[in-house]
């Protein structure tokens, strides 16, 4: 057989086509949510391990609306050496209504001084 011949036996051979989804893969059924103080606990856990840095406190939690939770946690960047003006960061985390860690964003970098006074 010669390449030609057997480059348009493939071109011939029919494509398989996809097989069709059932309505039952695309289940409408409420989920159960993750309880808001699992979903902090997730929260603070995960920044912690991905940033390395120390929790500072937990500012903001929202429910999502698929059973998941948006939680604002902030974390020490950089200890002042003398006062109180240390290097803050705010991060974005939010946890699926399994319990997983869905995605996170540092939202802001400041001094604390500048959260503590407005």
């Amino acid at each position: 057989m010669t390449g030609a011949s057997s480059g348009s036996a493939l071109a011939a051979a029919p494509s398989a086509a996809p097989a069709p989804v059932s309505a039952d893969a695309w289940s409408s059924e409420p989920v159960d949510p993750i309880p808001l103080i699992e979903a902090l606990s997730r929260a603070r856990a995960s920044i912690a391990e991905l940033s390395g840095f120390p929790i500072d406190g937990i500012t903001a939690s929202e429910a999502d609306g698929a059973g998941g939770w948006t939680v604002t946690v902030e974390v020490v960047e950089s200890a002042a050496r003398m006062g109180e003006n240390d290097l803050l960061s705010a991060f974005q985390v939010r946890i699926a209504h399994d319990g997983a860690l869905a995605g996170f964003s540092r939202l802001r970098r400041y001094r604390r001084e500048a959260r503590d006074s407005g």
